[in-house]
């Protein structure tokens, strides 16, 4: 049986996008679409370094990137693969700092690192997601500059609790307000394969910060309330300001689990940003 620790290094120090999409196939329990690894040895905690990229998928010199476009533009198809672009190298960057997290945190609660595992599995399924729809489009992922955006925080996450508070609560936690609003505005460009590809990112993020949200709880004493727990396991370079879009989704929020206080404090927190 495959270790925890091999599936993680054979993601992240793998050059190639094959390598990063390489999963333990026909060990996969039905029932929890969770790997059925062992954790026996979970080795020594490694410090952040930038994963090992092939020449076609390295992260482009800053004068070269380009921003995600204004919904307002995708009636272009090259926007709308230039948007599509960028979320795909947002999935290889957290898929590539899940397994980093399994790598830096050996000592992390056991069903902490299997659900990381289940996740990682979800962002390889959506970069290959996204890949497809950008050759459905007529171009390929690579094409388009990369940039680091995930990874300038990886290093200042230096235990479980600030990894769920960084990833799960901030960066996934936005896209309960991303995915809808870009997938409104593909459909009303018609592009139905887009808008379908954001639902789906959405659903599983439901998921995403539900598993960021039980562990926040875990880790806050009681006498305590998430939110601040949250706010003091925040990096200065991010912020709880990162954890909304543009139209913020109380709903989606509840379906993840997250209490009142929070929802209610973080919206009231980010409108003052």
């Amino acid at each position: 049986m495959m270790e925890i620790r091999e599936f993680a290094e054979r993601i992240f120090f793998s050059d190639t996008l094959e390598g990063k999409l390489d999963n333990p196939a026909g060990e996969v329990n039905p029932q929890t679409r969770v790997p059925e690894l062992s954790d026996l040895s979970p080795g020594e905690a490694i410090a952040w370094q930038q994963p090992a990229r092939a020449p076609g998928i390295r992260v482009a010199p800053k004068k070269k990137r380009k921003k995600v476009p204004h919904p307002d533009a995708l009636h272009q198809k090259e926007m709308r693969i230039r948007c599509l672009h960028a979320f795909a190298n947002h999935e290889l960057m957290a898929l590539e700092m899940m397994a980093w997290a399994l790598l830096a945190y050996p000592d992390a609660p056991k069903l902490f690192r299997k659900g990381l595992v289940r996740i990682i599995l979800d962002e390889q399924l959506h970069l290959q997601m996204y890949m497809d729809q950008i050759a459905a489009l007529g171009a390929k992922f690579g094409d388009l500059p990369l940039n680091d955006h995930f990874w300038r925080v990886a290093a200042e996450l230096h235990n479980p609790v600030e990894w769920v508070c960084g990833m799960h609560l901030t960066f996934e936690q936005a896209n309960l307000d991303h995915a809808p609003y870009f997938k409104a505005a593909f459909e009303r460009v018609g592009d139905e394969g887009s808008a379908a590809l954001m639902q789906r990112i959405f659903e599983d993020e439901i998921m995403h910060v539900r598993f960021g949200g039980r562990w926040l709880k875990h880790f806050t004493p009681e006498d305590m309330k998430t939110f601040d727990m949250y706010l003091a396991s925040l990096s200065p370079h991010n912020q709880a300001f990162r954890a909304k879009g543009h139209d913020f989704n109380a709903d989606a929020r509840r379906d993840a689990g997250l209490d009142e206080d929070f929802i209610i404090r973080l919206h009231e927190y980010s409108n003052q940003m």
